[in-house]
């Protein structure tokens, strides 16, 4: 609870000024928002704000709808725990990521490098300046805006094109049909042109391991990939480095 509702809601009234507006739709997780003040106003300003107790709750809103930022109570959460459920929550909606703010009791060095590791993009005491607030938030927004349009434009390497908005995939003239990870895999692969990627660096940019766990599920879908990916060509697209992992080259 902020420490005194009157004060935070007259605070809440410093609404953005500037001509740079940026609305977006806001989920709230955590009993720090059951008063309803701070979405209430947050509401009145042109944000979609939705609160849930808890992070089940979260979850079940998320495959709902599309969220912009998640506001997050920390409460007990600690450690590893804070970490998996950031990430469980960001994995819901995983090809639109979104920013994360975590709202602490007291802010203190430690807490702000936990909550940062644990995968928020910014900490912050419960008992923020009105004010201060919404500027982080439309930076947040504006930030991850800008990125998730760049997400979206089309890759091109060679006579292969990607277009990550209708995951459309083409290799000169034909088009071809891919399942949701061998996608996710092309385009990890080919947004890395001309580097190697390991096999560790994979599972974790698009299986979301956080480490190796003896898997060759990388060999397998390589396989799927170029089965697809060749037919009919004679330049294989993907190529192998022996005890390291694979890559796409362009030019050659």
């Amino acid at each position: 609870m902020v420490g005194n509702p009157k004060r935070y809601d007259r605070q809440m009234e410093i609404i953005m000024k500037s001509g740079d507006t940026m609305h977006g739709k806001l989920l709230a997780v955590g009993t720090f928002f059951k008063d309803g003040i701070m979405l209430h106003k947050l509401q009145e300003e042109g944000f979609g704000a939705i609160a849930a107790d808890n992070e089940r709750e979260a979850v079940r809103i998320i495959n709902d709808e599309h969220i912009d930022m998640l506001l997050l109570e920390r409460s007990g959460h600690m450690g590893y725990s804070l970490h998996k459920i950031i990430k469980a929550l960001l994995r819901e909606q995983g090809e639109r990521p979104f920013p994360v703010i975590l709202f602490e009791d007291h802010i203190h060095k430690q807490a702000i490098i936990e909550g940062l590791e644990a995968g928020a993009n910014d900490v912050v005491p419960k008992s923020i300046e009105a004010e201060e607030l919404l500027a982080r938030i439309r930076n947040l927004l504006r930030i991850f805006r800008f990125e998730n349009e760049r997400r979206n434009e089309e890759v091109v390497v060679g006579d292969l094109s990607i277009d990550p908005g209708t995951r459309k995939v083409n290799r000169g003239e034909q088009q071809i049909s891919l399942t949701v990870k061998e996608f996710d895999l092309l385009l990890y692969l080919a947004r890395n042109a001309n580097r190697v990627c390991t096999r560790e660096e994979i599972l974790k940019n698009v299986w979301d391991y956080d480490f190796d766990m003896g898997t060759n599920v990388v060999d397998v879908y390589i396989r799927h990939l170029r089965t697809k990916m060749d037919k009919g060509f004679g330049k294989k697209l993907i190529q192998s480095i022996r005890g390291v992992g694979y890559k796409i080259k362009e030019g050659e």
